[in-house]
């Protein structure tokens, strides 16, 4: 519809086109933002219409460069907020007004409790890229004395151990590596090679950017942590996110809910399963990935996906069902195999893999396992971070004559962490943990974002902890799928040095 011309004069300054039918919006509020894509299920006008008649009522300097005033346009979204959202629950709509936050100085174990948010994007500083500062990591004030000073000893004692070890691993690996290595592949190899010594209580930054209904679901769920720091967060975060969308999170508050979710499954569990007592019983080593369930029929299942979708309607589940339950395996394999045939570099499998799914047990130092749980397209069940799995000396490190000042370190951080646990304080002891310990995670995901994990994170340039995660994951769904093998481009070889 053509836009007369005090319309066009209003929302100018706010669009990318007076005319086409795809544009951008710019300039305004997020909230403003949210109520006009509203307006799309509630008004027969276009978006240009709403906005103009939103903005009707208070004069707005148009003129380019100028900074207008849209106190009345923000007031209007707030009150239509506090109806339809607030009020009737149509809380789809503050998925349109996004949240962008910048967090600092928060912990590694902080940094995971947001990031486990699945509908939010996240770039955090880098244990590859840089060298942290000594002494980084957070203080915790909520611990009493003595165990307050022994917490900040062992964390002072890890930064030095691992910032001594710096420059001499630099120069161990400008030999190996040779004269034709960059300055910053050698640090980067460094990083890797050390990280293992950073606490989990290390302090990080990190970006995240999400929309206003998934961030109020984060933040109920952090204002209920056990975790003071994160509690604290939580606050923090809801104050600088209410100066963009007031309204959409006016209501964030925590949650007894979620308080007491854990204890009531513990209790409830008890006359199921006892925990083991015998505390050294959970340090030996087992197999890094354990394969919990697989659906036997996942080929029929894809098969009859792939063949469903975008099929005629004379086309039903019964008599498709029951074609495919009589096909020879090898027509199966012939089918699936031809979707996923002329895959591009960056195409993922067909939307039908996601008809099946796997679990899987994870075993795999605390630094792999921050890079693992960017995928979230996944349902994960992660233990609490304790050192009662131990942990490993990278074997590099044993060559250049590094283990015994590397375990020295790791061993005396395990004292500090069973201090605190047995003191009953495991949530604040999980802050003492080295990256380079173990813990486990329990993950079902589909076959989609397996190929998915398997794919990018067998890659040669990735970090070989969770290398070998890929590679373990893959082996053992071609176990039991064999008809995958050929399908999933996985890397297999080992390299030296974590990142070819």
């Amino acid at each position: 519809m053509a836009l007369d011309e005090t319309t066009q004069a209003r929302v100018a300054s706010y669009v990318t086109s007076l005319d086409e039918d795809v544009f951008a919006l710019f300039g305004l509020p997020e909230e403003v933002i949210a109520v006009l894509f509203a307006y799309y299920s509630r008004s027969r006008d276009d978006l240009r219409t709403n906005l103009a008649k939103l903005l009707a009522d208070q004069e707005l300097d148009v003129t380019p460069g100028a900074a207008p005033k849209l106190a009345l346009a923000t007031e209007k979204a707030r009150a239509f907020h506090e109806k339809w959202v607030v009020g009737y629950g149509h809380a789809s709509v503050a998925e349109h007004a996004v949240v962008h936050l910048a967090v600092e100085n928060v912990s590694i174990v902080a940094s995971k409790v947001i990031e486990d948010l699945r509908l939010g994007s996240y770039t955090e500083k880098s244990t590859r890229y840089v060298v942290f500062d000594t002494g980084s990591f957070v203080d915790l004030p909520e611990l009493p004395e003595p165990l307050r000073s022994r917490y900040r000893a062992s964390g002072e004692r890890l930064f030095a151990t691992y910032l001594d070890l710096m420059p001499k691993v630099t120069a161990a690996l400008e030999r190996i590596l040779g004269p034709n290595a960059s300055p910053a592949a050698v640090r980067a190899q460094a990083c890797d090679l050390l990280r293992g010594l950073l606490p989990a209580g290390t302090r990080t930054n990190l970006g995240l950017t999400a929309n206003a209904r998934a961030l109020e679901g984060l933040l109920v769920k952090m204002m209920s942590s056990p975790l003071a720091e994160v509690r604290r967060l939580a606050s923090q975060m809801h104050a600088a996110a209410q100066h963009v969308t007031p309204t959409l999170l006016k209501y964030a508050r925590p949650s007894a809910y979620r308080s007491e979710l854990g204890a009531r499954v513990e209790e409830a569990l008890r006359p199921v399963y006892t925990p083991p007592t015998n505390e050294r019983s959970t340090m030996v080593m087992g197999q890094p990935v354990r394969l919990v369930r697989w659906d036997k029929d996942a080929l029929l299942r894809i098969a009859l996906a792939l063949a469903y979708d975008g099929s005629g309607a004379s086309v039903h589940t019964a008599g498709l069902a029951d074609a495919l339950a009589y096909a020879q395996r090898t027509e199966l394999e012939t089918l699936v195999a031809a979707s996923v045939a002329n895959r591009g570099t960056h195409d993922g499998v067909p939307r039908a893999f996601e008809t099946t799914s796997m679990t899987f047990e994870l075993l795999l130092d605390y630094g792999a396992y921050r890079d693992l749980q960017r995928h979230r397209m996944l349902t994960p069940a992660t233990q609490r971070l304790t050192a009662r799995l131990g942990f490993d000396v990278p074997p590099e490190l044993e060559d250049m004559g590094f283990r015994d000042v590397y375990q020295d370190a790791m061993l005396s951080a395990y004292d500090v962490w069973a201090t605190l646990d047995r003191q009953g304080l495991g949530a604040e002891a999980q802050y003492a943990v080295p990256l380079g310990y173990r813990l486990r995670s329990l993950w079902t995901l589909d076959l989609r974002e397996l190929v998915h994990v398997i794919e990018l994170r067998s890659a040669k340039q990735g970090h070989v902890s969770y290398r070998r995660i890929a590679q373990a994951l893959h082996r053992l769904t071609i176990g039991v799928h064999p008809w995958l093998k050929p399908l999933v481009r996985v890397d297999t070889n080992d390299y030296p040095l974590a990142r070819g």
